[in-house]
């Protein structure tokens, strides 16, 4: 039904071919937000030492007694980034004409899933496997509970509208980057993220940083996102709603009209909040681990 091989180059016709299904996967798993695979990064990264490309083909099948076989086919792509501790980072893409039929179940019964061997799993020297399944995709479920793979996290994408400003609550943007690291409890702000402190009595009682990267929700139209949202160790719990009140303040004033945010499901401090604060479950990422220690 399939053949798999791990691939450093590939021809003009493969990669062509490679690069229409990963083209349509993502096209196809846009509304649902499923992981996607990048080709540009594939091209980029082919027979570099860190990063290994398995290619899966579908044989030649028939779907209709007494049609011809179609021919042979690129079914999916399973993409390892490895790290320096013997780890590896797993993105995997079916080509979604070729789902729901067994593929990864029998390309995993076929290479397995010792990561103890005196090469690593699969012959990559990784003794650790991980991977994101971003909205909680199906498969990627029934290939945990069938290989009995753990869920080691899982992440909520959470939303709320930010078409009207809903308290009062002072939120001041600090321009001064240094001023944040300075305080010792906040992250680092990253990209185009831009760190709002909430102020109590001239200090600073909590930090968001709002990164104002258009994501476009059905629901709630154009939305900014919460990239971190921290409150200062001697500031009550109730901070923590009224900065993530005042990031969608700061969201409506820049012309979104909704706010997202991702939470780790085990965060309760953080998902209690957000509850609070008018947010609401949007999709649920799963984070799988195949060996090491959960």
């Amino acid at each position: 039904m399939i053949k798999y091989e791990w691939r450093t180059e590939l021809t003009t016709d493969e990669a062509d071919e490679l690069a229409d299904m990963l083209r349509r996967a993502a096209e196809f798993d846009s509304e649902p937000e499923y992981s996607t695979i990048d080709f540009a990064d594939v091209y980029r990264t082919l027979g570099t030492p860190r990063v290994r490309h398995l290619v899966i083909w579908m044989l030649p099948h028939a779907t209709v007694m007494g049609e011809p076989d179609h021919p042979e086919r690129i079914a999916g792509l399973l993409r390892l980034a490895m790290t320096a501790d013997n780890s590896a980072e797993a993105a995997i893409v079916i080509d979604p004409r070729l789902r729901s039929i067994g593929i990864m179940t029998l390309l995993l019964e076929r290479i397995g899933l010792d990561t103890d061997a005196a090469d690593g799993w699969a012959g990559t020297g990784a003794r650790t496997i991980t991977a994101w399944a971003r909205g909680n995709h199906p498969a990627a479920g029934r290939l945990s509970n069938r290989f009995l793979i753990p869920r080691t996290r899982r992440l909520w994408k959470l939303m709320r509208s930010a078409s009207e400003t809903l308290t009062a609550a002072t939120v001041l943007k600090l321009t001064d980057l240094a001023a944040v690291e300075a305080l010792g409890w906040a992250p680092p702000v990253s990209g185009a993220a831009q760190a709002y402190a909430l102020h109590d009595d001239g200090y600073a009682a909590g930090i968001v940083a709002v990164d104002p990267t258009p994501v476009t929700s059905e629901e709630f139209g154009l939305c900014a996102t919460v990239q971190w949202a921290v409150i200062a160790p001697d500031s009550p719990a109730t901070a923590r709603r009224q900065l993530l009140t005042g990031a969608a303040e700061v969201a409506h004033d820049l012309g979104f009209t909704g706010l997202t945010c991702h939470v780790d499901s085990d965060d309760a401090a953080m998902v209690n909040a957000c509850r609070l604060s008018d947010f609401q479950h949007d999709r649920t990422d799963a984070y799988f681990q195949l060996g090491g220690q959960p």
